[in-house]
């Protein structure tokens, strides 16, 4: 009987929800795209090789330098100026340097998912329910994770999609989870669409970094 085995390169990022275009990125690759400071590269990397110490604990479990456990990264700015590119490519590094879990997922879909689940837990095929509970934990307990385009999902009355943001990033801050978030919107839109108090918590939980210069996708037409 002859099996196949799959490329152990290939098989490190099965499940990790990112889009094949991007699985094993290198912030090599990305600095070989152009179209991002050297400074953008040298802080990515800094993350990258700084994550051990972030997130490091004393003998009793407690963060070693909390102020940096377990944050994150907002990458904000206009449609194609590479947020979700490098956002990914960390990634990708921290997952080859530390072997760390990583899942990456718009933000849209994941409340799409939670919405599912919610509303038809007694009526969705196990199988189904099985894939959407799993990507929901995903979200909620990989060691670090993407919410990509935060801000394109659905509104609604009830701000269950606002509700969700808060209380994830909450949840995942508290436990040492770093998140990071790639959005098109402003500081002032982001507190009139979520809200001041959530604004001023991703100060604490995140490093931001605002993308400004014209779309690089906009070059390659």
């Amino acid at each position: 009987m002859i099996t196949t085995r799959m490329d152990p390169e290939k098989a490190r990022w099965v499940g990790t929800g990112i889009p094949l275009r991007l699985r094993g990125l290198t912030l090599g690759d990305v600095e070989a795209l152009g179209g991002l400071s050297q400074t953008d590269l040298a802080q990515a990397r800094d993350y990258v090789t700084s994550y051990r110490a972030q997130q490091s604990r004393t003998w009793r479990g407690l963060p070693v330098n909390p102020n940096a456990y377990g944050r994150g990264l907002l990458f904000a700015g206009q449609p194609g100026t590479g947020k979700t590119t490098l956002a990914t490519a960390i990634m990708c590094e921290l997952r080859r340097k530390w072997g760390i879990t990583i899942y990456a997922t718009r933000y849209s879909d994941h409340i799409q998912r939670e919405r599912t689940a919610l509303r038809q837990e007694t009526h969705t095929e196990p199988e189904q329910l099985s894939r959407l509970t799993y990507a929901i934990e995903r979200v909620q307990y990989s060691d670090v994770v993407l919410l990509d385009d935060v801000g394109h999902e659905h509104t609604t009355a009830s701000k269950f999609a606002e509700d969700t943001l808060e209380r994830l990033l909450r949840q995942r801050y508290d436990d040492g989870r770093p998140t990071f978030i790639t959005t098109n919107m402003t500081g002032d839109a982001w507190a009139d669409r979520y809200s001041k108090a959530l604004r001023s918590f991703m100060d604490q939980c995140t490093r931001r970094r605002i993308f400004t210069g014209d779309s690089l996708r906009r070059a390659d037409q």
